[in-house]
């Protein structure tokens, strides 16, 4: 039955893709970011849902007109993106041998980096800016809800750990943080209750999935998120009494087995699990001081015989007692130490730039936003919705390894679209509020 509503939607969509470049655009990053196949059984799942419409999206985008289509352009995002692409390349390159997911993972990176790119040339509009969003909702808050009917549905017993795209319930978990505050502008911006009732349930539904991973590193990300979205409100107040009632209905169905998860991170030190990636931060930190401007290769980490080569090397952290890892080697546990290991510390350096860039680029936002004479709440509120998404990977990621999922780089790029959108309907409008006729 899943299969045949596959087909359907597909003879659908494609057609759909074929006449319009953004709804191809649209379908691209939905395909994506949803992994249809994973929830697919017969005949549907062999088709590369993505690869269809990333093609037809590029084939678009180069033999038809878009009246809204702008021309390329570099701009300083973008321009991160490019340079971060061309060292992972010579990361993969000259990787040690062995590494089973080193292309793989450049593959995926590359994709999600194209994706990106093509944005401030696709997504030329605020009701653009607004599809984008619903998008990466409709995409990823998809997951949480189903897996928020499951833990209401067995009471609490429900274990969330994601399709096999996440990796696992921490990957789950992160993926799900990001989403959250877009969860909340839309709910802010949909004019009828019903849409608005809708994305309400979605977030609770969402938080609930977050709790049913178990993830030490989703929770801390999930209270980032909160302390954000409390902090830049308008009605601080009210995001207060918000937060208040989702803490309390956390605490009441949450199980036992959770609350008492969320008891260890107040003792890290005692916690074989944490120490346990302390010693692989300690080998990606010995990986990059023997390779420090190219690295190892993407998740050099994981192979039994570089963890063996470096697992009695201090690194950066040999100030820290850790045990020895039984199984042989273990995941980065974290985007900072994981970018480090692969990419050495000019990717770490690049990596950390093109996150400090997205948040001058918030800076930039709100400045223009303040000195313009027009309605521009709009971008404030994602602006801070953006940043909020972005704290919590950032969070939830220093005890995570995602250094290379999607979500972030679209963040970012959605970022630097927001600006330029921002300034094009500011030079659209003159001195004395007159608009000079840009749609």
């Amino acid at each position: 039955m899943r299969d045949l509503a596959a087909l359907l939607a597909m003879l659908i969509f494609v057609p759909l893709a074929l006449r319009h470049t953004f709804v191809a655009y649209l379908l691209w990053g939905w395909t994506g970011l949803i992994a249809i196949n994973a929830y697919l059984y017969g005949f549907m799942v062999p088709v590369q849902y993505v690869l269809i419409f990333a093609l037809i999206a590029l084939g678009s985008w180069f033999w038809t007109k878009d009246p809204e289509k702008l021309p390329f352009e570099t701009n300083r995002t973008t321009t991160f993106f490019a340079i971060f692409w061309a060292h992972s390349l010579l990361s993969a390159i000259f990787a040690y041998p062995g590494l089973v997911r080193n292309w793989d993972l450049f593959s995926d990176l590359t994709k999600t980096l194209l994706f990106c790119v093509l944005m401030p040339l696709l997504v030329t509009s605020r009701l653009r800016i607004h599809a984008l969003v619903l998008m990466m909702v409709l995409g990823t808050a998809f997951h949480g809800t189903v897996d928020g009917l499951k833990f209401l549905e067995s009471a609490g017993a429900h274990n969330a750990s994601g399709i096999s795209k996440f990796g696992d319930n921490n990957g789950y978990a992160l993926v799900l943080v990001m989403v959250m505050p877009l969860l909340y502008y839309l709910y802010q911006y949909s004019s009828r209750r019903w849409v608005r009732s809708g994305f309400a349930a979605g977030a609770l539904l969402t938080v609930l999935a977050i709790v049913a991973t178990g993830s030490r590193g989703g929770f801390a990300g999930l209270a980032a998120v909160a302390l954000w979205v409390i902090l830049q409100s308008r009605r601080k107040f009210a995001g207060i009494i918000v937060v208040a009632v989702i803490g309390l209905m956390v605490y009441q169905l949450a199980p036992e087995r959770w609350q008492d998860r969320m008891e260890t991170i107040k003792v890290a030190e005692d916690d074989s699990s944490f120490m346990g990636r302390v010693a692989a931060w300690k080998v990606n930190s010995a990986i990059a001081m023997a390779n420090p401007v190219l690295g190892g290769g993407l998740r050099v980490v994981e192979n039994p015989v570089i963890w063996a080569q470096f697992k009695d090397q201090p690194g950066l952290l040999g100030f820290v007692e850790t045990p020895q890892i039984a199984s042989g080697f273990k995941a980065s546990h974290s985007i900072w130490f994981e970018v480090m290991g692969d990419q050495g510390f000019v990717g770490l350096f690049l990596f950390m730039a093109m996150l400090a860039n997205a948040f001058f680029t918030l800076r930039e936002i709100r400045a223009l936003a303040k000195r313009s004479g027009q309605s521009t709440r709009w971008a404030i509120d994602l602006t801070d919705m953006l940043g909020a998404s972005l704290v919590g990977y950032i969070v939830s990621g220093s005890l995570l390894s995602a250094a290379y999922t999607e979500t972030p780089y679209m963040l970012m790029m959605l970022l630097e679209v927001t600006k330029l959108q921002l300034r094009r309907d500011t030079a659209a409008v003159q001195p004395n509020g007159t608009k000079l006729g840009y749609v």
